[in-house]
């Protein structure tokens, strides 16, 4: 009996020195404070500058109306985020506002780190293209949807030389976004989905399963990405805190 014993917790601790336990993906969670305190056409830029963190590890680039404050750890430097706030440059309020993590995580102890991609953004949208004449409401997601990226690239575009990490960051909700609009460019009523809890599935290159959602809500439109299957393996898309409160 005693044999048996030892040999059950024998086995037990030889596989978890084979598969470790899981790093969670809520570890960095922090970073969406300063997003979420952020609040468009109210939070000027001395109260996002007040907001900095420990400057060991974490960064502040900005231009004239655009501040990133980013940062990354871990072996490596493989886990990177950032935070960016562009303002309206008559109001000095917020406008537009970003965040993104890309977080890896551990699996086990003999398993290669897996890197699981968030990205969070919320925007004025410009009158002309809310107002604007369009067949159905798929063909104005995508119209929504084409604005918001240009908007973001040209933000991260004034920024992004400071920095081959943050380079490599906003590079990665490129790539994310651009296949989203591949794909709606393939078979438009897909944009059907994007309102939906459920989101768009589609499949991040590098990353795998993936969904995105998208409201537009007034002169607003706001936009969740959330790219690797590590994301979803528990809880489904739809159920996660943040996606059900957008």
């Amino acid at each position: 009996m005693k044999t048996n014993v030892l040999f059950l917790v024998t086995a037990v601790l030889a596989a978890l020195c084979l598969t470790g336990c899981s790093d969670s993906l809520d570890k960095y969670e922090f970073i969406f404070d300063r997003y979420y305190t952020t609040t468009l056409k109210v939070t000027t830029s001395a109260a996002v500058l007040a907001t900095t963190q420990d400057p060991d590890t974490e960064l502040l680039s900005q231009s004239e109306s655009i501040v990133a404050l980013w940062g990354k750890e871990g072996k490596n430097d493989r886990t990177h985020w950032f935070n960016m706030i562009a303002f309206d440059e008559d109001a000095m309020t917020a406008a537009r506002k970003y965040g993104f993590i890309l977080e890896e995580t551990t699996v086990g102890i003999n398993r290669t780190p897996t890197p699981a991609l968030r990205f969070d953004a919320e925007l004025v949208v410009d009158e002309d293209v809310l107002d604007a004449p369009y067949a159905n409401n798929n063909e104005k997601n995508i119209a929504v949807l084409k604005s918001a990226y240009k908007a973001y690239k040209a933000d991260a575009q004034e920024l992004t030389y400071d920095s081959s990490q943050l380079r490599s960051s906003a590079m990665m909700v490129n790539q994310a976004i651009n296949t989203v609009l591949t794909d709606l460019l393939k078979s438009p009523a897909y944009a059907s989905y994007l309102s939906r809890p459920a989101g768009l599935k589609f499949d991040h290159m590098t990353l795998g399963d993936s969904y995105m959602r998208m409201l537009i809500e007034d002169d607003t439109v706001k936009i969740k990405i959330k790219c690797s299957k590590k994301w979803f393996k528990d809880i489904p898309f739809e159920r996660h805190p943040d996606v059900m409160h957008m």
